[in-house]
C-alpha cells in the first residue's frame, strides 16, 4: 500500500504540469473564441500577445518537428491598443507559413518571434531560415490573394494580414526576403498613447 500510495503521489505531480498547460490552452481558445466576432479595441502588453501565440501554436510547431524562439524587450508598461485575438491570429498564421516553407527537406526548422521597440513603436518579427520568397511572389504579396501552396492554399492569409494590421492597428507589415536564407516579416505597430 505504500508503494502505491508513493506511485499515486508521483502520478499527481506530474498530472500537474499538464493540467495547468490543459488550462492555459483553454483559457487561451476561449479567448479566440469568444472575441472572435468581436473587434473591441483593449490594451494588452506582449507579453500577453506572445503568451498565447506560444499557446496556440505548440502543438503545430511540435507536429512539424519546428520550433519556436521568443525574444522580448519591450516592456509590459508598453501597451499595444487592438483585438489582441486578431493579431494572434496574424502571427500564427505567419507562423504556419513558415512552418509550411521548410516543407520536408529542411531538419532544422527554426522560426524566431521577436519584439522590440522603437521610438513610439514596436516591431513584431518572425524569422524562419527557409526557401525565402520567389520574385514572382513577391511582386504579388499584399496586393492580391496569392498562394504557394497549391490547391492547399486560398491566398487570403497574407493579404488578410496586411489589410488588418493596416486597418485595425494602424500599423505596417513589411518582410525581408533571399532566396535560400530565409524571410522575415516585420509588423510595426504603434505604442498606446
Amino acid at each position: 500500500m505504500h508503494d502505491i500510495a508513493t506511485d499515486m503521489c508521483e502520478w499527481i505531480e506530474k498530472l500537474k504540469g499538464h493540467i495547468s498547460y490543459m488550462s492555459d490552452v483553454i483559457t487561451a481558445v476561449k479567448g479566440q473564441t469568444v472575441t472572435l466576432a468581436d473587434n473591441a479595441s483593449v490594451d494588452f502588453s506582449v507579453t500577453e500577445l506572445f503568451k498565447r501565440v506560444d499557446i496556440l501554436m505548440k502543438h503545430e510547431l511540435k507536429n512539424a518537428l519546428a520550433t519556436l524562439e521568443i525574444q522580448n524587450s519591450v516592456g509590459d508598461a508598453d501597451l499595444l491598443t487592438g483585438n489582441i485575438n486578431g493579431l494572434v491570429q496574424i502571427i500564427n498564421n505567419m507562423i504556419s507559413n513558415s512552418i509550411e516553407a521548410y516543407g520536408t527537406t529542411y531538419t532544422d526548422k527554426k522560426i524566431e518571434l521577436s519584439a522590440t521597440r522603437e521610438n513610439k513603436q514596436i516591431i513584431i518579427s518572425i524569422k524562419d531560415y527557409g526557401p525565402g520568397i520567389s520574385e514572382v511572389a513577391q511582386k504579388k504579396l499584399f496586393k492580391e490573394m496569392i498562394t504557394t501552396k497549391g490547391k492547399n492554399g486560398t491566398g487570403l492569409g497574407m493579404f488578410m494580414s496586411y489589410s488588418n494590421i493596416k486597418a485595425h492597428f494602424s500599423g505596417n507589415l513589411s518582410y525581408e526576403t533571399e532566396l535560400g536564407k530565409g524571410t522575415t516579416f516585420y509588423i510595426t505597430l504603434p505604442i498606446r498613447n
